[in-house]
């Protein structure tokens, strides 16, 4: 459930160059167009006409737009030139953009604003929900950009307590959710009920992200986190979600009673847990846990990271995908940090 203007986070305000751009990125859609795309795709843009390709890079004077390709698919695009007009056009070689909306990125990448931040070299998110990158960095008169999926560390995850799966699982996955969010239920029964019977292949770490609007997810919440306390976060989340319907409509007391229940249900020692809810014991926890919306990107919920990549269909084609990039040798992750560390 995405969050109500009034309460989305200010993400952007951190972002000074993609503010710089502006309008220009409209014309990106998801700033991304390109990325994920097989090179074969990429290459066939009418933007690229009269660029001569060896491999994957193509060339035209001074200028080089190379395709970083793992797992037969465009992870990043490196521009290199020395003139705006070229830089722009490898803005657009990323981002997907026709003949016609490049003038405009020119005139904003001229800027003298632009020009101060790219001789300190910038690294940042190119939209508000932080799927893909932008590093740009101006030496002398040559530009050097980089245009790229936006791969999370494992250090960029809040720590969580709740873990299900072996810890030598590959594929790690990271979910912030909520108990009174419908679209999380569906998650819940539906992609993570598969994950949790793959124990071998997925480590799953649950964060907490109660939304304020819901009236009864907060105290859901510390439910949960007192059936932890007792081991029992997996089960007692379990139930929550199968009990949906009859929590959900009622007010915080009575839901409350309702958690008291569902405990007791699951054989916890009620007294503990009643305790724990009484004195708020787990609301600290909860809060920290939450504190981590910045950082990962958080802009609803169920935000869900498969191996440092979010999610934005959690298609199972979308999935394979992301399997794929960070799974190979070298990974996503890898090839995307090592042209990184060139801007920082």
């Amino acid at each position: 459930m995405r969050f109500p203007a009034s309460v989305r986070p200010s993400s952007l305000l951190r972002f000074p160059l993609i503010l710089l751009l502006g309008a220009a990125l409209l014309y990106s859609s998801a700033a991304q167009a390109q990325l994920w795309q097989t090179p074969q795709v990429t290459a066939k843009q009418p933007i690229l006409k009269g660029f001569a390709a060896t491999g994957h890079v193509f060339r035209k004077g001074d200028t080089a737009f190379t395709l970083d390709v793992v797992a037969g698919r465009v992870v990043g695009v490196l521009v290199e030139t020395t003139n705006t007009a070229d830089l722009a056009r490898g803005f657009g070689v990323a981002w997907g953009m026709s003949e016609k909306d490049l003038p405009e990125l020119q005139k904003t990448l001229s800027s003298p604003d632009v020009l101060i931040s790219a001789l300190r070299g910038i690294v940042e998110t190119t939209d508000q929900s932080g799927t893909s990158l932008l590093a740009l960095r101006r030496d002398g008169l040559r530009w050097k950009a980089y245009l790229t999926l936006n791969v999370l560390p494992e250090s960029t995850f809040p720590s969580s307590a709740n873990v299900t799966g072996q810890a030598s699982a590959p594929n790690v996955i990271h979910l912030m959710s909520d108990f009174q969010c419908p679209f999380c239920q569906d998650l819940w029964q539906g992609d993570l009920a598969r994950w949790r019977k793959q124990p071998g292949q997925y480590r799953v770490v649950y964060h907490q992200f109660p939304l304020d609007f819901h009236k009864n997810a907060f105290a859901a919440a510390e439910a949960s986190e007192c059936a932890a306390t007792q081991g029992q976060f997996w089960p007692y989340s379990d139930r929550l979600f199968e009990r949906f319907n009859q929590w959900t409509r009622l007010n915080t007391t009575q839901a409350t009673e309702k958690f008291a229940l569902y405990a007791k249900e699951g054989g916890l020692d009620i007294a503990a847990f009643k305790t724990c809810m009484g004195q708020h014991t787990t609301q600290a926890e909860i809060k920290r846990q939450m504190a981590g919306q910045e950082a990962t990107f958080v802009d609803g919920t169920p935000t869900v990271y498969l191996n440092g990549i979010k999610l934005l269909k959690r298609s199972a084609e979308e999935q394979k995908a992301v399997l794929a990039v960070t799974r190979a040798t070298p990974s996503a992750g890898a090839v995307i940090e090592g042209r990184l560390k060139a801007f920082r």
